[in-house]
């Protein structure tokens, strides 16, 4: 045999069993090859390059021989559908030249081939010439893209959400169980087939879906709400999401997205909002009573103070009798706290009606505390209080309602009088507070709160009714009308207290009330 003759595949080639007996050209190409190639017949390898070694994780192909067959590089159902088609092609019959099997490396790891086998003559007789490649990478991806769609398809499958895509024309494409069962079809598919214009079969108001599409010109719609009307002819309020989605490859534009049942919510809303326009219509209708109840109440209350005040003076003649005298005097007293307690409702039923306006007066607001300090100083006296005021004589003035200014403090000192024992003390101050707004505080040394308790003494009727307390007359009214009052300015109000250590009490009126300094 010349050195220039050319091995052919399918030529006749010597019968020795060895390759040495090949051109050395030849043996070089296969030995040096990066294509994995064995030769086998009856699935025992007659020779395996070193391309073949190396995909199975063996250091040199001599370890691949001694392995004497293909069983140990692949599982048994792999190996005997290798052996089946290799044994045909040996008998000539036809069989597939390209498939992929699963094959094992010499650590047991798995390794996806393509196998492209050639009948060839060799040595002692016909034999198969396997050409392989690794594709594991492009099976795993197919493998994880299988499972990402099985797990979408189960995710769409088990939705508790209605899911869907139509066309712009409104042709159902695509919809899983729960949208089916949302509008009482049987199935997905029975839904698909019967439904061909969904803004007409679906919608109660087709224009409904029309203003959906426009609203997705502009991007995606998040919580569109519409009725729908089911097959049984009931209608159920919806939420939709929805986005335009185009088809890869194509110019189609398909709109999707998920449906909600919010008729259960909706209905609950709409109950809401006619328990709260009906709670307002009470509450208008209480305030617009105790409006109407303290104007009519004044009118006799003021008879009844300004003649027991006459009866009181004795203006027109003495009474006879010390006792006449004590008897007006109650009355004077009775009717007196009679018509602040009405004035205070009065005032209550006006703020929350929104009726009340203040006015905008510049309140020196150390001269005010004064004259409040005047105004309760015989009461403190009598109750063996010391009383006093503090303040800087340089406090700016403050834009406020002058009257409802004193009548905050007034009832913030009473309340802080009616609650402190004898010995104790009661201070009212003012000072600018962090922010630069003005601060009335009135703290005083009585029986406190306890911190479980605020919230609810600056809420109207109500009192904190211990034993120490029960004593003190009173309807509770005091705190939260002062609160209501600085909420009025724009202020906020402020209780702090701990039991047996006395009680602090601040109305903040806000920087934009203070005026520059003297």
């Amino acid at each position: 045999m010349s050195a220039k003759k050319t091995v052919s595949a399918i030529e006749p080639l010597p019968t020795n069993d060895t390759l040495q007996e090949y051109p050395a050209a030849f043996r070089d190409v296969l030995d040096n090859l990066r294509q994995p190639v064995c030769v086998t017949r009856h699935s025992c390898f007659l020779y395996a390059n070193q391309a073949f070694a190396e995909l199975f994780g063996y250091q040199h192909a001599e370890d691949v021989m001694l392995l004497e067959t293909m069983e140990r590089l692949t599982p048994p159902e792999t190996f005997a559908i290798l052996r089946e088609r290799h044994e045909a092609r040996l008998r000539g019959e036809p069989a597939s030249d390209d498939y992929i099997v699963e094959g094992r490396r010499r650590d047991g790891s798995v390794v996806w081939l393509r196998f492209q086998p050639r009948r060839i003559d060799w040595p002692g007789g016909p034999a198969i010439c396997n050409s392989l490649s690794d594709v594991s990478p492009q099976i795993e991806a197919e493998q994880a893209h299988q499972t990402s769609e099985e797990n979408f398809q189960r995710l769409f499958e088990n939705a508790p959400q209605g899911i869907y895509r139509t066309t712009p024309d409104g042709d159902l494409v695509e919809a899983n169980p729960a949208l089916a069962a949302l509008v009482e079809y049987d199935d997905a598919e029975t839904m698909k087939r019967e439904i061909t214009d969904f803004g007409t079969q679906v919608y109660v108001d087709p224009d409904a879906r029309l203003k959906l599409l426009e609203m997705l010109n502009e991007g995606p719609v998040s919580g569109f709400k519409a009725e729908w009307q089911r097959t049984d002819g009931t209608n159920i309020w919806v939420s939709i999401n929805a986005v335009l989605v185009g088809e890869p490859g194509s110019d189609d534009i398909f709109l999707e997205g998920t449906v909600e049942d919010i008729t259960v919510k909706r209905q609950a809303e709409h109950a809401l909002v006619r328990a709260k326009e009906q709670a307002e219509l009470a509450s208008r209708a209480k305030s617009d009573f105790l409006a109407h109840m303290s104007h009519e109440l004044r009118t006799p209350l003021n008879c009844v103070i300004g003649f027991s005040q006459i009866l009181m003076d004795e203006m027109f003649g003495a009474l006879g009798n010390e006792s006449y005298r004590g008897y007006a005097k109650d009355i004077n007293t009775a009717g007196n706290h009679l018509l602040h307690l009405i004035s205070d409702i009065l005032d209550i039923s006006k703020i929350e009606a929104g009726e009340l306006e203040i006015s905008e007066d510049l309140v020196d607001v150390g001269t005010m505390l004064m004259d409040c300090l005047k105004m309760m100083r015989d009461r403190a006296d009598k109750s063996g209080i010391i009383i006093g005021v503090e303040f800087d004589h340089d406090l700016p003035d403050v834009t406020a309602d002058e009257l409802r200014m004193k009548q905050i403090v007034l009832n913030l000192f009473s309340n802080a009088v009616k609650f402190t024992p004898g010995g104790g003390r009661v201070i009212g101050s003012a000072f600018i507070a962090d922010d630069g707004g003005m601060a009335v505080r009135i703290s005083d040394t009585g029986v406190g709160i306890s911190p479980e308790d605020i919230a609810r003494v600056a809420t109207p009727f109500e009192q904190i009714r211990e034993h120490h307390t029960l004593s003190h007359e009173g309807t509770g009214l005091g705190l939260y009308l002062s609160k209501m009052l600085t909420e009025l300015h724009g202020g906020r109000f402020e209780i702090e207290s701990q039991r047996g250590e006395g009680t602090q009490v601040t109305a903040y009126l806000p920087p934009d009330r203070t005026r520059k300094s003297k």
